[in-house]
């Protein structure tokens, strides 16, 4: 029986090895939790078509958006841990989502593998170029001055968009209305349905650049090297809204190391190629890739961190 037992056991040790050393050996799926043409969206494509090269195999990206990124998220922790699915995951999935949901069918800690975190970036606050805004000293000025709460878009109730905003109404003494939007953001803002928003960085570029709408702060601790111009939230007086967004792969829970160690070493080739640098700095993001140990204790610390924002804010989870 224990001889049985141990001829089982080498045998399997064999297979996951064998896997291991043969990987991939077939194509790799992404899921994206979000719209085609978002932020997310655009960076993974990116990165994907780098990673066939590195990988030897096609890299097929698939948008499954809904709830928040939740509904991609949970396919991923549902599938076979041998690194044939991984999930771009992002804050909004791994971190706030968890806070700000009653259920979420995963658990970002214990659900998935950490392979390599990708890029970050910040925030940017988001006017029409017709508003009388030009700075946040003026829009608070102005904000206040209205006889009712000027509206704010955001995804939806919980979004990162909207925890920021109310992070900023709490740190500006402001009031603002929330509509949340399950597309058309920037429709909303241009049509003058809501009068600013926060959107992540590649997002606001084009629009931005043929002078329909204004970035008239951004969040994090400098300013943009892509908008230079632009200044941050703590220069302009309101400090405390600490906000970015950020990107990464993982996959299962329980992917063999070696497997692990393939995808973080081929991630971390294609954002040293100067290209795909030169592609992110025009985004105004920053590549970040690390350990895969490293990027789980940060999914770890943002998902303490939105928890407590979110009971901060006095957000009820739906």
């Amino acid at each position: 029986m224990i001889a049985r037992t141990l001829v089982a056991l080498g045998a399997l040790a064999f297979a996951a090895v064998a896997m291991a050393q043969s990987y991939p050996s077939r194509p790799v799926r992404i899921l994206n939790g979000f719209q085609a043409g978002g932020p997310p969206d655009v960076v993974l494509r990116h990165i994907a078509a780098r990673l066939e090269k590195q990988l030897g195999q096609p890299v097929v990206v698939e948008n499954r958006p809904g709830a928040s990124g939740t509904v991609a998220a949970a396919a991923v922790a549902r599938g076979d841990a041998d690194g044939h699915l991984l999930l771009f995951g992002v804050a909004a999935n791994l971190a706030v989502a968890p806070a700000t949901m009653k259920t979420v069918p995963y658990d970002p800690t214990r659900s998935f593998t950490p392979i390599v975190e990708v890029a970050r970036g910040p925030y940017l606050w988001l006017v029409r170029a017709d508003s009388p805004a030009k700075s946040m000293p003026e829009f608070v000025a102005w904000a206040r001055s209205q006889p009712r709460p000027p509206a704010y878009a955001s995804p939806g109730l919980g979004s990162v968009h909207h925890l920021a905003t109310e992070m900023l109404k709490q740190a500006a003494s402001i009031d603002l209305l929330h509509v949340p939007y399950t597309g058309g953001l920037y429709t909303a803002l241009l049509g003058g349905q809501v009068e600013a928003m926060f959107e992540s960085m590649p997002g606001p570029i084009a629009h931005l650049a043929s002078g329909k709408l204004r970035a008239i702060a951004v969040t994090g601790p400098r300013r943009l090297a892509a908008l230079p111009d632009v200044p941050t939230l703590a220069e302009q007086g309101i400090a405390g809204v600490d906000v970015s967004s950020w990107w990464g792969f993982v996959g299962p829970a329980g992917m063999p190391e070696n497997v692990v160690a393939t995808l973080n070493r081929a991630v971390r080739d294609a954002l040293a190629e100067p290209d795909l640098q030169a592609a992110l700095d025009r985004m105004g993001i920053a590549a970040s890739p690390g350990s895969a140990a490293a990027f789980g204790a940060h999914i770890g610390e943002e998902a303490a961190r939105w928890r407590a924002v979110v009971a901060r804010t006095g957000l009820q989870p739906q």
